[in-house]
């Protein structure tokens, strides 16, 4: 899909962000422009404002189309939360003739059963994700043009609340922009910030947002995902609780001084705000930290009860990865080893062209939409729809028309 501009919106607790980018011939994705309005209207990635939701949308819109040059008619849009269901789907054929081998029809064959495996009526799928080829009972990478009587497929579901769903294609309809599909925001931003030999090797991708942290684990394909219910906006309510200060102000402070492991030297510095009582305060940076770190340990605790519940979970010889806005905190990597006892770094976006707000972690997210949308070779739900009528690549070329 080189050359073909693509539109994405990242609806988040704190902000939407709206990114148009295409991929360059050497398959770099290159930022065409980005939008960028503070949201309000979401808890923990529950639609709870809607004019405020439609508002911010319409403003990251607006930022986009100024530095992209284009009038954005549609975009795809990223989904996480607890709405997020996986589970496995299996279905084996009996392959026609051992004389001749396994073929692309044979291939699809397979994978057409296994969609047809019965979902929840009130939920959208998202995404398939091939787990494993088996044929005659060996586990095998590719089954193209191998023999045997039986091939086995093992697809990994996604799907979505179809409430979820339509309750932000009505906010994006409200904006004016059509919703072309929807994709899973972890493995959105896995596949902008964890390299092909990561994805091998295993490794967990934790994207921390304002309201939750999203977990995804791959071992080659993704293995496994999960919500953590605490984000970067609970480390600012704990500091506006124990200090007693506004939540604009232990927001402020978070930014400034955040620091989960300070330096020796520097743990006696005083920090000032202001109180609730508009009083000029102090506090150590050590007590300040310790606030900080206090939530940010049970967010890697909660990480690694959920990896110690699965397989996959002790295979992940590439660690971990951390993007979103809170992993812009100071010194949440090396937390995060001491905690999990394996390599933990932060993941900016890879292969990117222009627009250096896209080299940060908080960014990974909407440059994933672009790359994982740009890559796409099937059909998703939205697609699918609208492929009735027209191609894929129809409905790509029409997301955007140019002043």
């Amino acid at each position: 899909m080189a050359g073909s501009p693509i539109v994405v919106l990242d609806i988040g607790a704190s902000k939407v962000v709206c990114m148009v980018g295409e991929v360059q011939a050497d398959e770099k994705i290159k930022i065409l422009g980005v939008g960028n309005c503070p949201c309000t209207g979401l808890r923990r990635n529950v639609v709870i404002d809607m004019p405020k939701v439609v508002g911010a949308i319409g403003g990251a819109l607006r930022e986009a189309e100024r530095s992209a040059g284009v009038k954005i008619t549609g975009a795809f849009v990223g989904l996480a939360g607890e709405d997020i269901i996986t589970h496995t789907n299996r279905s084996t054929i009996a392959i026609s003739g051992v004389s001749n081998p396994i073929d692309e029809e044979d291939v699809q064959r397979a994978m057409t059963a296994a969609e047809q495996i019965p979902e929840q009526s009130d939920a959208r799928v998202l995404h398939r994700i091939v787990q494993s080829y088996t044929v005659d009972g060996e586990l095998v990478q590719n089954p193209l043009w191998l023999h045997g009587h039986k091939l086995e497929v093992e697809a990994l579901s996604i799907t979505a609340s179809s409430h979820i769903c339509s309750t932000l294609e009505r906010a994006a309809r409200e904006a004016g922009v059509d919703i072309a599909s929807f994709i899973m925001e972890p493995v959105a931003a896995a596949s902008a910030a964890v390299s092909q030999d990561e994805h091998e090797m295993g490794v967990a991708l934790l994207d921390i947002g304002a309201g939750t942290s999203d977990l995804a684990v791959f071992h080659g394909p993704l293995r496994h995902v999960a919500e953590i219910p605490f984000g970067g906006d609970d480390l600012t309510k704990d500091l506006s609780m124990v200090l007693n200060t506004s939540p604009r102000e232990a927001e402020q402070l978070k930014r400034e001084y955040g620091q989960l492991l300070p330096p020796q030297e520097q743990l006696e510095k005083a920090v000032p705000y202001r109180s609730t009582a508009n009083r000029e305060e102090q506090i150590p940076l050590e007590q300040l930290s310790a606030i900080l770190a206090a939530r940010q340990q049970e967010i890697f605790e909660f990480v690694q009860r959920e990896l110690d519940s699965i397989p996959h979970g002790r295979m992940l010889a590439a660690g971990l990865v951390l993007t979103g806005g809170g992993a812009q905190l100071g010194g949440v990597a090396q937390l995060g080893e001491q905690i999990l006892d394996m390599p933990v770094r932060l993941g900016a976006p890879l292969e990117t062209i222009g627009a250096d707000v896209a080299q940060n972690p908080t960014f990974a997210t909407a440059v994933g939409l672009l790359r994982f949308a740009a890559e796409f070779d099937g059909p998703m739900e939205a697609v699918q729809e609208a492929g009735r009528s027209e191609s894929f690549m129809d409905k790509i070329s029409r997301l955007l028309s140019f002043f």
